[in-house]
């Protein structure tokens, strides 16, 4: 692209094109990853285990002989407890994986922002531009 087009549009949008490309390729293969994402708990005591995912929910349930003999409503208990701590990790997994793949996204608002502002810019350049060269023919 010419430098002309560069300076008008204020951003080399072959530049931004790639940019947006590579960025889409990322959340794609991140959001693969993710469904592949599962958390794991355990109850304090050790006898119950389990895994969660958000494809899946929980699966791969294990209860120990002890905690077979713990009652109903204190083995209900511990299962919940080893559930919260598997959804826990997944969200530990999931925040890990995406902040590898994109980075710090705390700014991200303000990234959109700015390149919305210059693509708002560049296109009413563009306008003025235009209209100015529609003025001055005959």
């Amino acid at each position: 692209m010419s430098d002309e087009l560069r300076q008008s549009f204020g951003f080399d949008p072959d530049e931004l094109n790639a940019f947006t490309a590579d960025f889409l390729t990322v959340l794609s293969r991140t959001q693969e990853e993710m469904s592949d994402l599962a958390g794991s708990g355990r109850s304090a005591d050790g006898q119950v285990t389990v895994s969660f995912s958000e494809q899946r929910g929980v699966h791969d349930l294990k209860i120990g002989p002890r905690a077979m003999r713990l009652g109903a409503e204190v083995l209900a208990e511990t299962i919940m407890e080893a559930i919260t701590t598997a959804r826990t990790d997944l969200r530990a997994k999931a925040t890990a994986l995406v902040t590898t793949a994109l980075g710090d996204t705390s700014s991200l608002d303000d990234t959109v922002t700015t390149l919305s502002t210059a693509a708002e810019d560049a296109l009413a350049r563009s306008l003025h531009n235009t209209t100015n060269l529609t003025n001055h023919l005959p």
